[in-house]
């Protein structure tokens, strides 16, 4: 199912994505996590029923990147690492945007940006 979503959405979504915010009346800013958190590279861990982690090394549904440097150690087809998603995770996505759509918003307009760890509202 295809959910019109910028590249790097459900990627951004389904993990930890960090937002700041400033609150009136309080003099720290606020933090919180609206990603889905279903997935963590850094740690190697993830929810199994939405989310799989494919390595170079898997024979199916592998995504090819189209190398131009350096194609003769690689191959002209390098297969790179991946997350693939269930469809109950889409139906999730999907529930989440319908739900909190301005949460699906600040992470549609950071995608495409320079990596942070946290955004600002």
């Amino acid at each position: 199912m295809l959910l019109n979503l910028k590249f790097g959405v459900v990627n951004k979504l389904t993990g930890s994505f960090l937002i700041a915010f400033d609150e009136v009346g309080k003099d720290e800013r606020q933090v919180v996590d609206i990603g889905l958190n279903v997935k963590n590279y850094t740690k190697k861990v993830h929810v199994a029923e939405y989310v799989r982690f494919v390595a170079p090394h898997a024979a199916a549904n592998t995504i090819y990147d189209e190398f131009q440097h350096n194609q003769h150690a690689r191959g002209a087809k390098h297969v790179r690492k991946h997350w693939e998603y269930s469809q109950e995770c889409f139906d999730i996505i999907k529930a989440y945007g319908t739900k909190f759509p301005e949460a699906l918003e600040a992470v549609h307009d950071t995608t495409g940006r320079k990596s942070k760890a946290m955004h600002s509202l």
